[in-house]
């Protein structure tokens, strides 16, 4: 295909932008990492994004039209603790300061026309949730959610995959708007992995009936890497000793969230036990 689906973070000082809508396979996202140094300060304005700041680590007063947010964040990394996640409307200048231990935060931005307030989510406003059983047992964060959060298009949260197990399992999609059954969303992933030597696994692929290019693929992801999925299903996989987390970042035409399950795989939500009797 020639397509890139797989970026990395440098975790250098300031703002690395990372996907940008256009350059890239995705028509909707842009995203970029933000570093800073305990004092210091990045200020940009929205434009015609709707703009989504989550705190990975650190903390940081964030300034916006008048408005002041002290002491947002405080986590020493993304395994410790839920996240704060501050939603920036259109045509909006905003500061961020970066607090006595510096700050890293994700910069999701999507085009937008509608008019949402200000808002900040700190971590009691982050809807936590266990998801799946068995080997496909993680554990998801709405920050900027559909249900604790106003925006026109963005949704923003965050999945830790336990060492050993799946996530985004059944493999889902989400590139079909076919309500209520399904919507389009454009999504991306940047991954935390602990200890941070370690890796995932991403896949990405298509069914035979799919109206997008054959896609068929997997990539080891690492610490600070980032995928992209513009269509088809994106299953992930932590392997034994290694925590496997990863920010989503998503936008489409309908703000709703409706993933479609690969119908080969459905089976596995009500049969979870899936041991075999195999040779020994």
């Amino acid at each position: 295909m020639g397509m890139q689906l797989t970026y990395h973070y440098p975790a250098e000082p300031g703002l690395t932008q990372l996907v940008t809508p256009g350059r890239d396979p995705l028509r909707d996202l842009d995203f970029a990492m933000l570093r800073l140094a305990p004092g210091a300060a990045y200020t940009a304005a929205t434009g015609d994004d709707e703009v989504g700041v989550v705190l990975l680590s650190g903390s940081a007063t964030l300034r916006t039209g008048g408005q002041v947010f002290d002491d947002l964040g405080g986590r020493a990394s993304v395994f410790d603790g839920r996240a704060t996640g501050v939603y920036l409307p259109i045509q909006s200048a905003f500061t961020i300061t970066a607090g006595p231990q510096g700050v890293e935060a994700a910069i999701c931005r999507c085009r937008a026309t509608e008019v949402h307030p200000v808002q900040v989510v700190r971590p009691p406003q982050v809807v936590a949730r266990e998801v799946g059983q068995g080997d496909f047992r993680r554990y998801v964060h709405d920050i900027l959610g559909v249900t604790n959060s106003q925006a026109q298009r963005l949704i923003i949260g965050e999945t830790f995959t336990p060492a050993g197990k799946w996530s985004s399992f059944p493999p889902h999609k989400h590139d079909t708007l076919d309500l209520p059954d399904e919507v389009q969303q454009e999504e991306l992933y940047i991954f935390k992995i602990r200890p941070a030597t370690g890796f995932g696994i991403q896949g990405w692929y298509t069914r035979a009936d799919s109206p997008f290019d054959a896609m068929n693929t997997a990539a080891i992801v690492r610490d600070n890497d980032v995928t992209i999925m513009p269509y088809g299903y994106h299953p992930v996989a932590a392997p034994p000793g290694y925590d496997v987390y990863y920010l989503w970042f998503m936008a489409g035409p309908v703000r709703e969230m409706h993933p479609h399950d690969d119908p080969d795989h459905t089976w596995i939500k009500t049969d979870p036990g899936t041991a075999r009797d195999l040779p020994r």
